[in-house]
């Protein structure tokens, strides 16, 4: 099978020749800048210093390493190019407002401040100026780069706008611990936050899919729902407040390509799961397999034959600690339990900065060994 023949019976939940491996396609599947530094270090790799994503430090992988690596898919994520304004070199405040500050581990950025967390009447929030949704130069190059792919038709390409859910993007601009208290003290507050956020992104979705949508064989949103325990809300709570805007969300994607639709949430989100099938997921990432509930073996038996899983290599323990033999031991487990149709190969969320050099190459250098 090439690449692409191999990511298209996987995610169709046919068994491919080997498991499919994933890096850098999306901003929750690549890896850390400074861990990235030293894989292009022990490769050899000469390439310039380019981000997925500035606020946490996410690269993006250059072709060389993707080549060396044998990954099956090829990323064309649109480019992170919304005006900001500079404080110094560690603080910069986003297009929507959000201060961020880079504290001395400098590890990735912070949010220290933001910008409706201050406001307690709807009437306060209807006075924050929305930035514009789109940016001409966000998309600049996407459509000659998957048209390219296309043509070539060795990899599945994989689309992602970055920065592309709607609930995690409004608790951004509201702040955490008050848009949890709206959820259940001020409605309409929500309501308001979620139907503009929405927009906001349909808005960007629509500027990036109408150059790369018809090349497209996965499309990427990412939108934590949940924490290590449980979902950050009862799933009563979600179906009210959050799911008919990611159902209008995911049914304004689809109606703008045939790609298969790839959801992003960490954390413990199981309760929540038959919920996201309902509404248009395809494909679950990054099955956080240290959160409670989520053991990859049930999560299988329940939900594999409606969804592919995308992840499930653990990045709290074994790729920054374990030797290259735990690594290895871990890609066989994850491979057996949630393979072999239906698993794409990757870290749980990005390769981390703590994670040896040596573990990235050992991870994806098992995953090839390990055939069917």
């Amino acid at each position: 099978m090439t690449p692409r023949e191999r990511v298209l019976a996987t995610v169709n939940h046919k068994a491919p020749d080997r498991i499919v491996t994933e890096l850098g396609s999306t901003n929750c599947t690549s890896i850390a800048r400074k861990t990235y530094d030293k894989v292009k270090k022990l490769l050899g790799v000469q390439a310039d210093d380019r981000l997925m994503m500035e606020d946490f430090q996410i690269s993006l992988v250059d072709e060389p390493v993707l080549e060396f690596l044998e990954t099956d898919t090829r990323g064309v994520p649109a480019h992170p190019c919304f005006p900001k304004q500079v404080i110094n070199k560690r603080e910069f405040v986003d297009h929507f407002g959000i201060h961020f500050k880079m504290p001395d581990n400098e590890l990735y950025y912070d949010m220290v401040y933001h910008p409706l967390q201050d406001m307690t009447e709807l009437a306060e929030i209807k006075e924050y100026e929305w930035p514009d949704p789109v940016v001409p130069a966000a998309v600049e190059g996407c459509r000659e780069r998957a048209k390219k792919l296309k043509e070539e038709n060795r990899y599945a390409i994989v689309g992602d706008i970055v920065d592309s859910g709607i609930f995690e993007p409004a608790h951004y601009i509201r702040g955490f611990q008050n848009f949890l208290t709206d959820l259940i003290a001020d409605e309409d507050i929500i309501h308001y936050l979620m139907e503009h956020m929405l927009q906001f992104q349909c808005a960007r979705q629509e500027q990036y899919l109408n150059e790369v949508g018809e090349y497209l064989d996965i499309i990427f949103v990412g939108d934590d729902l949940a924490a290590a325990r449980s979902p950050l809300m009862s799933p009563a709570v979600y179906r009210e407040m959050i799911k008919p805007y990611q159902k209008r969300y995911f049914e304004f994607i689809k109606s703008r390509t045939k790609a298969k639709l790839m959801y992003h949430s960490c954390g413990s989100v199981v309760p929540l799961i038959p919920d996201l099938i309902e509404i248009g997921v395809d494909i679950l990432n990054p099955i956080q397999v240290n959160a409670a509930d989520m053991d990859p073996r049930q999560l299988k038996k329940e939900f594999g034959d409606q969804l592919c899983f995308c992840g499930a290599i653990d990045t709290s323990q074994v790729m920054p600690n374990g030797t290259i033999d735990d690594v290895r031991d871990e890609v066989a487990r994850r491979i057996d339990e949630l393979g072999p149709e239906g698993y794409i190969l990757t870290a749980v969320h990005d390769i981390q900065a703590d994670v040896p050099a040596q573990n990235v190459l050992a991870m994806y250098k098992a995953a090839k060994e390990k055939y069917l």
